[in-house]
């Protein structure tokens, strides 16, 4: 009991718990434990919230076996969970939200299938160089074992350079590499966003393709941190039948997102600025770069051309 206590103190003491968790809710561990003026058993609350999340995570654990050895009746365990979860929820969209930032400026897909060639970890090297701020892993042909290696590659790559990156589709492997720079692409009949959550840490970023207006309203409602548009032009990367959303359709996606936008599909150098001006925050491309006979260059002058247009690089 008293370290289940020092981690629901350490808790409350911490400036990164939300409100959810409060003392009238652990009350029933004894007379006065709810007292505002109760000296605290911690020493200081966390000093950041990936530290309120682990020890969120012990007092589940206490928790757990407190209740299965009959020391807490299964009606507090309840309500303490229940103030768990809400804690661990807020705390974990603070840090998704502290993400944000990170989602801008070029965006590229590093798929095997596109890159001349040539090993993905040097496209992905090349386009970091050239300014990419967030790369995605999309491998549609091997299983997440031979994946692997790759994604623990790329996700070094992005923590030593500041950048972020994206698993497409796989929550499992995206949670086995995170939690730190990295986060999870869906698609519309990809794994729902509410249970790609419960694999995903607390912490980890979730975005989800739309090719309408209202699905990117649906999006949001479901939880999505960001949400990706297009395509904005004829692309030969994915086979797409439906005609180009373009720069117009894209001022339209803008109105709706509350969240950052990303904007994917055909787009080059030399026709980014209309997509930049029409309100996207970030820029995904795939063939670009990984067909450029110089990645790095490709990436260079995108992120050049992004700039230029008044977008965030």
């Amino acid at each position: 009991m008293p370290a289940l206590l020092a981690c629901l103190d350490g808790l409350l003491a911490s400036d990164n718990v939300p409100e959810g968790l409060m003392r009238g809710e652990i009350g029933w561990l004894g007379d006065g434990i709810s007292d505002p003026q109760r000296e605290s058993t911690a020493g200081q609350g966390s000093e950041n919230r990936n530290e309120a999340l682990d020890l969120a995570g012990a007092a589940r654990g206490l928790l757990s076996a407190l209740e299965a050895g009959g020391e807490i009746p299964a009606d507090a365990a309840l309500q303490l969970n229940r103030a768990l979860d809400d804690a661990v929820s807020r705390i974990g969209a603070a840090l998704r939200q502290t993400q944000a930032d990170r989602i801008r400026g070029l965006y590229v897909i590093i798929d095997p299938e596109v890159t001349g060639g040539r090993d993905p970890l040097d496209i992905a090297r090349a386009a970091v160089n050239g300014g990419a701020r967030m790369l995605q892993l999309r491998d549609k042909l091997r299983d997440k074992g031979e994946q692997l290696p790759l994604a623990i590659a790329l996700r070094d790559l992005c923590a030593a350079n500041d950048a972020l990156l994206i698993i497409n589709d796989h929550a499992d492997l995206a949670a086995a590499l995170g939690p730190e720079h990295v986060g999870l692409h869906v698609g519309q009949t990809d794994l729902p966003v509410a249970e790609a959550r419960k694999i995903l840490a607390p912490g980890q970023v979730l975005g989800r393709s739309n090719r309408e207006i209202d699905l990117i309203v649906e999006s949001q409602q479901m939880g999505a941190d960001h949400v990706a548009f297009g395509a904005m032009y004829t692309t030969t990367t994915k086979q797409v039948t439906r005609a180009p959303q373009g720069p117009e359709r894209l001022k339209q996606a803008r109105a709706a997102a509350q969240v950052p936008l990303v904007a994917i599909g055909g787009i080059t150098a030399e026709n980014v600025a209309p997509v930049v001006q029409a309100g996207a925050d970030a820029i995904c491309v795939t063939a670009a770069v990984g067909s450029a006979p110089d990645p790095e260059a490709a990436a260079a002058e995108l992120t050049e051309a992004i700039r230029a247009a008044g977008g965030r690089v």
